[in-house]
């Protein structure tokens, strides 16, 4: 198991972030793919906002995870780009901010159920279980996705709670990379590191706070990612960053805040 054992290093908030009409990078020649395969690099993580993220593996497959609808998204947070294409779309469960497929297009593949996919080089593996609440796992249906890229690992947990299937648990040990909700609703922000390092998650990014303080998004009670990265414990340091990491296997004990792609500038 690694801990999160984290090492400051701080990024400009800009850096690397693309302007909104070429954020999604549609331009990118996808004839290009066996070329990239034959020079492999790191997996691509781009963060456009809310849950929503872009992959971008090295033979070029491209996958959407969570894209927000335009009229439901944290204030200060643009909508997605119109540009914005992939191969597939995940969707983690039916809110509106976490399931607007019709937003990306490319005539994209749409998993948004438990099991196991394969796209492009990336393996896609769902497993089902609800919603959090402050109470638990409510009634709502949800899938927690797994993406394995060679060797690297990635868990985008969208609105789940604290996974406790042995399954699932199972699915999700050493991940390279965790994203998870902090807005203290679906999962309790104390409970959030004792449950990564159970896991021996790496480098854990959160999603779905925030943006602005007069505009809370969800509850009065969502932070900001400044404000959250305040109540992390001594020993614990966060990586700033711009809107996308490179994702390698082995990936470093932190907590990366990236910054959202459509964030209002």
């Amino acid at each position: 198991m690694v801990a999160l054992c984290l090492v400051a290093c701080a990024r400009g908030a800009g850096d690397g972030a693309p302007s909104r009409r070429d954020a999604s990078s549609p331009s990118e020649p996808r004839a290009s793919r066996g070329a990239m395969a034959a020079r492999p690099g790191p997996v691509v993580l781009r963060y456009l906002g809310n849950s929503c993220t872009l992959l971008i593996a090295p033979d070029g497959t491209r996958i959407v995870s969570d894209p927000y609808a335009d009229d439901l998204h944290p204030a200060g947070l643009l909508p997605l780009p119109r540009d914005l294409q992939a191969d597939a779309v995940t969707v983690s469960h039916a809110h509106r901010d976490h399931s607007a497929a019709s937003a990306v297009g490319g005539l994209p593949r749409l998993i948004d159920r438990p099991g196991s996919y394969q796209v492009g080089m990336v393996r896609v593996t769902g497993y089902g279980g609800f919603e959090g609440s402050p109470s638990g796992p409510s009634h709502n249906a949800h899938t927690v996705f797994v993406f394995e890229i060679g060797g690297v690992k990635i868990v985008h947990l969208g609105d789940s709670g604290p996974v406790t299937a042995p399954d699932a648990l199972a699915a999700l040990a050493n991940a390279d990379v965790v994203l998870v909700n902090i807005d203290g609703y679906v999962f309790p922000l104390d409970r959030v590191l004792p449950w990564m390092r159970r896991i021996g998650a790496r480098t854990v990014i959160p999603t779905h706070y925030s943006l602005r303080t007069d505009a809370r998004w969800g509850t009065p009670e969502t932070l900001t990612i400044e404000e959250y990265l305040a109540t992390l414990p001594t020993g614990v340091s966060a990586v700033r960053m711009g809107s996308e990491i490179g994702v390698t296997a082995g990936m470093p004990g932190q907590v990366a805040a990236l910054t959202p792609l459509m964030l209002e500038r």
